[in-house]
């Protein structure tokens, strides 16, 4: 009797512990050649990092990280030396991850997590990417090399969302940026609907994640704002005027209206840009020719900078005699779209404020249009 009431206790202790047995996960692993420093673990899963933990490396470089899983993913990172190792948690897991002291951010493994595996390859090929696009600005041959590997970096980043639409390694994707400017754009049709798929799924498979509203509101946002443009296309149509509208800023902080000025002038030459490009110097004093030949004939020039770098922008813009205005989302613009820009520059001349659109392929050509136009 003693035995089956001891064995009932021991049972009914087992079973109690058991339920007070919070879940964990560990992060564990070796930064070969960084003994006896410092390795912190955050989460930066909103908006600013949060310090969770920290540990000393040993003597060879070994490290230990337990906590609770969290209730919904998470987003953390290994920093070390003012470099860092982004992970994702979201079940019980035994994460393994090793690098060493010379680079720790780019040439480490992960072991335990096909998620982390995931964010391994998004991470290390976006730190690429962003070293190609920093070149682009300031040499054409890099420039297009850059969007060469933007679109094959969007095509394997696509494939991996759509692989698995509901997890927070799509969200991880979906929110990479290079140099400050999404990867994925809601205003961009393309990008929206893999958003808006995304987002669908986390609906149905992770309702009350964090993450889902924030994707359901971007996704949301780029819709609205493609009916905004068919409603625009619309009243364009009934109106009979053929462009698109714009109102942007110049360097004085004016804003200037694209149908004002089309309105004020038989020919407007609307010019899309970027002045750190090395054709625009000389394509500007082509420009120049045209516009004090017909300047006081009725041609004015709207030219439209897609420029990243402010002061550069500023400094041209400065010395021109047009209206010069800048577009503050650079290469994500809706304007690329909008005017199906493939390449800069891009021009447009708005005759009689729209009644005519005339896409130039040259400077000679535009010569040629004005010659006929304006005499």
């Amino acid at each position: 009797m003693k035995r089956v009431l001891y064995a009932a206790i021991a049972t009914a202790i087992t079973w109690l512990t058991a339920c007070n047995h919070t879940p964990q996960f560990t992060i564990d692993g070796t930064i070969a050649n960084a003994d006896s420093t410092m390795l912190y673990l955050e989460n930066i899963t909103g908006t600013n990092p949060v310090a969770i933990d920290s540990v000393r490396l040993d003597d060879k470089g070994n490290y230990k990280f337990k906590h609770n899983v969290p209730e919904y993913a998470q987003f953390y990172r290994l920093r070390w030396s003012g470099q860092s190792i982004n992970l994702v948690v979201d079940t019980i897991a035994h994460i393994t991850c090793n690098s060493d002291a010379k680079n720790f951010a780019t040439a480490y493994t992960v072991a335990g997590s096909d998620e982390c595996e995931i964010m391994r390859e998004v991470t290390i090929k976006g730190s690429r990417l962003k070293g190609l696009v920093n070149q682009a600005m300031n040499n054409e041959t890099s420039r297009l090399v850059a969007l060469d590997s933007i679109a094959a970096y969007k095509e394997r980043m696509t494939q991996l969302i759509l692989q698995a639409p509901a997890s927070a390694v799509s969200y991880y994707i979906l929110m990479q940026r290079v140099n400050g400017l999404p990867i994925f754009d809601t205003y961009d049709y393309d990008d929206n609907r893999i958003i808006a798929a995304a987002a669908t799924a986390h609906d149905m498979y992770a309702p009350q994640a964090p993450r889902t509203k924030i994707l359901h509101d971007i996704a949301l946002q780029g819709m609205a704002a493609r009916r905004e443009e068919q409603k625009k296309a619309v009243e364009m149509e009934a109106n009979e005027v053929s462009y698109i509208d714009i109102s942007l800023y110049d360097i004085k902080g004016n804003m200037h209206k694209l149908s004002d000025v089309a309105t004020a002038h038989k020919v407007v030459l609307l010019d899309f840009t970027a002045y750190a490009l090395d054709y625009s110097p000389a394509y500007n004093i082509e420009l120049n020719n045209i516009y004090e030949q017909y300047r006081q004939r009725g041609l004015e020039i709207y030219q439209v900078s897609f420029d990243t770098d402010l002061n550069r922008w500023q400094t041209v813009a400065d010395n021109l005699p047009w209206i010069c205005v800048q577009e503050a989302d650079n290469v994500q613009s809706t304007l690329i779209s909008l005017y199906d820009i493939q390449s800069l520059p891009t021009c447009y001349m708005i005759v009689n404020n729209g009644t005519q659109l005339i896409r130039p392929e040259s400077v000679d050509e535009i010569k040629s249009k004005l010659a006929q136009i304006i005499g």
